[in-house]
């Protein structure tokens, strides 16, 4: 486990040292993030929710697990904002460091530890958190920058929703699983072959888009983001799913997910809706590179903290 852990994050970094001697120009970084939002982690999710057991009978407590989680990180991200005093758009961004996970830190990870069967768990958690933590977060910055109404919100919602490349890949990965439909063998070999280039180009892009100069004057909003994905939620996720009964690899899909560094398209939407882009920049780089110490001391302590919730049970 730990050495696919530290694969992975030497690719990361391999990305930011490539961005940081000019290996190639700013331009061909965008555009190869863009190739992989848009093309190959769409064809990866689609390849994987074709073929998960999404009739398996962890997967309902697996969802509630999530859903209770989401709804308590995203309270204790409103509440610390207010402790703090902190304005609108920061508050908005501060939410999506909470709630947001890179997707493609967590499959890389697991697949790298555990194999195909925890891929396809990660990628039903993947399917549950895109439309739940985007819909959030675009609700969180509008409400928070104060200048919207009830269309205005609603229409914002939609647009975000709809124009989703991943939320569309799982929709029809998971029409096609669910009602049997079955698909050709050519486009079953090509996003096969897609997705095979996903993770490891996903991962030299997430390391070529850090930036830590917007580390240095958001101390406390920073220390609220990291703690939430260091101690907070992947806790919160693995106690709730031990409390329902969830076997050790759901388990440790779930602690992954929690302590998974907030997405790098955080700081797109808050740079649309009028979040605090500085803020947002140092929270995906600083839970990027403390990403290293949460997701792996996460996993390890999964079976730990499920034993110990267990025993506080009655039985």
């Amino acid at each position: 486990m730990l050495s696919a852990i530290a694969a992975t994050l030497a690719i990361v970094a391999l990305g930011h040292l490539l961005k940081r001697v000019d290996f190639m120009p700013d331009g061909v970084w965008q555009s190869l993030a863009r190739l992989c939002y848009w093309v190959l982690f769409p064809a990866l999710l689609f390849e994987l929710m074709v073929s998960a057991d999404l009739n398996a009978s962890f997967v309902g407590a697996f969802i509630l697990a999530l859903a209770a989680g989401c709804t308590l990180i995203t309270l204790y991200a409103v509440l610390a904002a207010r402790f703090i005093g902190l304005d609108g758009p920061a508050t908005g961004s501060l939410i999506q460091g909470a709630l947001r996970h890179n997707g493609f830190l967590v499959l890389s990870i697991v697949h790298g530890a555990f194999g195909t069967v925890a891929l396809q768990i990660g990628a039903i958690a993947i399917a549950f958190l895109v439309p739940v933590s985007n819909i959030v977060s675009v609700i969180a910055l509008l409400i928070c920058r104060g200048t919207h109404d009830g269309g205005s919100l609603r229409s914002a919602v939609v647009a975000e929703t709809a124009r989703n490349p991943l939320l569309a890949s799982i929709l029809v990965g998971g029409l096609v699983n669910w009602f049997g439909i079955p698909v050709p063998e050519f486009l079953n070999l090509t996003a096969e072959f897609l997705g095979a280039g996903a993770l490891p180009l996903l991962l030299l892009s997430i390391g070529a888009s850090l930036q830590f100069s917007g580390i240095r004057g958001y101390f406390a909003p920073m220390g609220i983001a990291v703690l939430a994905k260091l101690m907070i939620f992947p806790a919160v996720l693995v106690s709730i799913g031990a409390a329902l009964g969830l076997e050790p690899l759901a388990l440790a899909v779930l602690a992954a997910v929690g302590a998974a560094p907030t997405a790098t398209s955080s700081f797109a939407l808050a740079s649309e809706l009028g979040g605090d882009t500085r803020l947002m920049a140092g929270i995906i780089s600083s839970q990027t590179l403390m990403g290293a110490i949460s997701m792996p001391l996460w996993i390890w302590l999964s079976p730990s903290l499920s034993s110990w919730v267990n025993s506080l049970i009655p039985s």
